[in-house]
């Protein structure tokens, strides 16, 4: 299954700005993440683009909640998602940005084993 996202960096940046909405949304992890840089919108962005694509792979956002996935980054800083109450390990995830717009696909290879 795949799920895609898309999104303006500048329409995310009203939730950026509010602590109490990023934590509706984003995990501790996912919030120290993006306060290691500068330019954080692209970061936020990003990754609220990549939770709306898990969402869409799994055909079931209203049974995923925000909260329930996490979007994580290995050495390389290559992002890879956790999922509550899942098995993950065939779940796939890449983002990417300009200066405007932020994109996250999701491919996940097999649900039967992830669900």
């Amino acid at each position: 299954m795949i799920g895609v996202d898309i999104l303006e960096i500048d329409r995310i940046k009203s939730i950026a700005e509010d602590e109490q909405k990023l934590k509706k949304i984003f995990t501790k992890n996912e919030i120290e993440y993006f306060n290691k840089f500068k330019n954080k919108y692209e970061r936020i962005c990003g990754h609220f683009c990549a939770k709306e694509a898990v969402k869409k792979a799994f055909f079931c956002p209203k049974e995923l909640s925000f909260l329930d996935i996490e979007i994580l980054h290995n050495n390389d800083n290559s992002p890879y998602v956790l999922i509550k109450n899942k098995k993950n390990e065939n779940i796939h995830i890449s983002i990417s940005h300009s200066k405007t717009v932020c994109v996250a696909i999701c491919l996940i290879e097999d649900c039967r084993k992830t669900a």
